[in-house]
């Protein structure tokens, strides 16, 4: 049995704020929104869609910022580029033509250092894509930014922020805490001046809330719809446990592309060890039905383990069951299991969290 993906990360949101932020997200598309909530929990377990249901697109593998649980910290991804622009409309306009649902700019950089921007988000948009997504430490964030993006209909945007004042500041160096609430602050006030549809979310790995989660919280959800938090993956020494009846639904949801074009099965090669193919040599339709399916056939054979990747992949490794208690909200998630304790990232690795 294929198991979601969508656990990886948790949700801290009662019942209603769901539903009202399920609205905003679903606004104007509601139907292929539902279709596309159907066909991403339950094709996995029986059927692979026509093309993928999410492309992530790395239009930059560059970074501004050297954050402390980043593996861009402890490998090398072999890539420092920004996407061509003639190459991203060339991935995009087949995506329209596929009826694609959402294209992430996500990965491994920070795609709001690209210069083109704004018209890579208008030109997913005009292509029909259903829901363009965006990734970002906030860095590269002002007014200017925030106001076109949030113009040329970017329907989601997820900023990483890890924890509150010195935490944060311990872990996203060398931003600063009180200039990245601003940036947040600053999204949601153009958001709101426009009157966009445009989802606002923050994540924050578990190790940088786990002392004040309703602290964190509360003030967050001053500023967003949606708060969230990922449990802590330790790159600097992986000690995980792999699973090895697991079979990846990523397989059947995504595929992914770097800035230089390179087709990666998943967002998790992160140093390109299993290059598919390129887009210069494959259609993204190509990749899908001959590239990736190569991909799911060794999951589903058994012979996962035969992919470097997948071997050491956190997805893919066993996970043990935990309660945590965030204040208004009791949630039951997991951990990944380690060879031996891992205490997490900033403060954490000295101790010095409260």
């Amino acid at each position: 049995m294929k198991k979601s993906e969508t656990l990886v990360q948790f949700r801290c949101e009662t019942n209603l704020e769901f539903f009202k932020n399920e609205l905003r997200r679903s606004r104007k598309k509601r139907f292929s929104y539902i279709k596309n909530r159907i066909q991403w929990k339950y094709y996995p377990r029986k059927k692979v869609p026509l093309f993928p249901l999410n492309v992530d697109i790395e239009v930059s593998s560059k970074c501004q910022i050297k954050c402390d649980h980043c593996f861009r910290q402890y490998m090398d991804i072999r890539e420092n580029d920004f996407m061509p622009l003639d190459m991203y409309k060339k991935i995009v306009a087949e995506c329209g033509k596929y009826k694609l649902f959402t294209l992430k700019f996500s990965m491994r950089g920070e795609p709001l250092l690209h210069p083109d921007i704004v018209e890579m988000v208008q030109f997913a948009k005009d292509q029909g894509i259903r829901e363009v997504w965006i990734n970002t430490n906030g860095g590269p964030l002002n007014e200017k930014l925030a106001r076109g993006l949030i113009m040329a209909g970017v329907d989601w945007i997820t900023m990483s922020f890890d924890g509150l004042g010195k935490m944060y500041e311990s872990i996203r160096v060398p931003l600063k805490y009180e200039e990245s609430l601003n940036k947040l602050k600053t999204l949601r006030r153009v958001r709101d001046e426009l009157n966009a549809d445009t989802l606002l979310n923050v994540q924050a790995i578990w190790s940088a809330i786990k002392d004040n989660p309703d602290e964190y919280i509360s003030l967050m959800k001053t500023i967003v719809d949606r708060v969230a938090y990922n449990p802590d993956m330790n790159f600097e020494e992986i000690t995980l446990v792999p699973d090895d009846h697991f079979v990846c639904p990523r397989l059947w949801q995504r595929i992914c592309i770097t800035s230089r074009g390179n087709y990666l099965k998943c967002p998790s090669d992160f140093t390109m060890e299993e290059i598919l193919g390129n887009v210069a040599d494959y259609s993204v339709k190509e990749a899908w039905d001959i590239l990736q399916q190569r991909q799911r056939e060794l999951h589903l054979t058994g012979f996962k383990k035969e992919s470097v990747v997948c071997n050491k992949c956190h997805h893919g490794s066993a996970k043990q069951s935990k309660t945590v208690d965030l204040g208004k909200i009791k949630q039951n998630n997991f951990t990944y299991q380690r060879e031996h304790e891992f205490k997490g990232h900033g403060l954490n690795k000295n101790g010095k969290s409260n």
